[in-house]
């Protein structure tokens, strides 16, 4: 009986008519069990904590604030996803200066592989404190690529901001991030 449930599969008839194309779609799904498993998640499988875990309400918030050459650059003049581009980068990078560059993408190393591996991936994709000031310039490209400049600045701050019992929104301090001269 599971013969015959067998044969009638895709993977039985993709099987029959070609054997590495068969074992590369075993292959595909034995590594998405293996990643279901480790919690890993990735595309184009979602998880439950992916969209569907609550969010809570959180204390404050931070508020990113762009000038480039002394004049604020408002989110709604980037496209959607140049401005997930942007303010995502600047909060990984808001978030590593926190952590004094200690990544936390070392953690998940740490926990999933170890020895050379795991050597030679936090060579590879950790980010370290030298790496700073390459993502300025490049922050400074990408944003001064869409603008006509007058002055090569760019500085980054971040406001953390909060909601009083009122409903209104209230500055509770300001950091600079960085501020970088293009010359």
């Amino acid at each position: 009986m599971f013969a015959a449930m067998w044969q009638r599969t895709f993977l039985y008839q993709v099987w029959q008519r070609d054997k590495v194309l068969a074992s590369f779609f075993a292959l595909f799904i034995l590594g998405q069990l293996f990643f279901t498993y480790k919690g890993v998640e990735n595309t184009p499988f979602w998880h439950y904590g992916m969209y569907s875990a609550p969010h809570h309400e959180q204390p404050s918030y931070p508020v990113y604030r762009i000038e480039v050459g002394h004049h604020p650059v408002l989110s709604g003049s980037f496209f959607e996803q140049q401005r997930e581009i942007v303010y995502n980068t600047i909060a990984a990078y808001d978030g590593l200066q926190q952590l004094q560059w200690h990544d936390s993408l070392d953690r998940v190393i740490s926990h999933r592989f170890s020895g050379s591996t795991a050597a030679h991936l936090r060579t590879v994709l950790l980010n370290k404190p030298g790496m700073d000031t390459p993502y300025q310039k490049w922050l400074f490209s990408y944003i001064a690529d869409m603008r006509m400049i007058e002055e090569p600045t760019l500085s980054v701050s971040r406001a953390t901001v909060s909601y009083g019992p009122d409903g209104t929104l209230h500055t509770d301090s300001t950091h600079t991030l960085f501020t970088l001269r293009n010359d």
